[in-house]
């Protein structure tokens, strides 16, 4: 029987362009996507929202469908100040942040594939293993985020690769990271435009339409965001076509 990846992705932008179509089905309330790998293998993707909760929970309605294994898949901030827009992160370390507490939450072994991170690497992508860090609340400014990088030495940060790493753990399943660097260290994303998208990544339009008549610069900030996100996730296709090249020896 063919192998099942299992991968959540907060938002509907990421889970579409990894999955290469629109989640569509619904369970649990997380809507979902199967796609088949170059190898037959199938990806299911889960657009999970945002967060430590909601991450957690998709991550374990995948491994209740028998999944082979866990990811975690979608953009982050850079702490590293040598990471750029589009650089992709494979993670050796997920370290997990509660209250003003950090603890290791999942660290790469020996029997881990390096296969997906080598095929990206061949394909001229800038790729690299390195620690990524989930936070509770985001870290939107340069200051932030300089300040976690030299408290932590992890190189990206997002608020769900913790979490799912949690519900590997839980389950027993082998378990991957990727992460694509959207803003850089020295790049800081207005707090009001946070706000315009809900937890499940949805766009809030009347509250940024409502934001940008009281502050139009707030366009400029938005259209730079949009961009950095395009081309972050514009490595997403490489991605789900190296991931055909796991081995996962210990699945079911």
């Amino acid at each position: 029987m063919k192998k099942t990846i299992g991968i959540v992705a907060a938002l509907p932008g990421e889970a579409r362009t990894l999955a290469g179509h629109p989640c569509r089905q619904k369970a649990n309330g997380f809507l979902n996507c199967r796609t088949v790998l170059k190898d037959e293998t199938h990806l299911m993707v889960v657009q999970s929202g945002m967060g430590m909760k909601n991450a957690f929970s998709a991550a374990l309605w995948l491994s209740e469908k028998g999944v082979a294994a866990l990811g975690c898949f979608g953009v982050s901030g850079g702490l590293n100040p040598l990471l750029k827009t589009g650089d992709v992160l494979f993670a050796d370390v997920v370290l997990g942040e509660q209250h003003d507490d950090v603890s290791l939450v999942w660290k790469k072994d020996g029997g881990h594939s390096d296969e997906p991170f080598k095929c990206i690497a061949t394909k001229g992508l800038p790729v690299q293993w390195g620690p990524i860090i989930s936070v509770q609340k985001p870290v939107l400014d340069a200051a932030g985020k300089r300040a976690l990088f030299d408290r932590t030495k992890a190189l990206a940060v997002d608020m769900e690769t913790a979490a799912v790493a949690r519900a590997a753990n839980k389950s027993g399943l082998p378990f991957f990271a990727v992460r694509i660097i959207c803003d850089p260290v020295n790049v800081s994303v207005p707090e009001t435009l946070f706000q315009c998208v809900d937890e499940k990544g949805n766009p809030r339009f009347f509250y940024l339409l409502n934001r940008i008549i009281q502050k139009p610069s707030l366009i400029i900030h938005l259209l730079s965001m949009k961009r950095n996100f395009d081309t972050a996730l514009a490595s997403a296709a490489h991605v789900r076509h190296c991931l055909a090249e796991m081995h996962i020896s210990s699945a079911p």
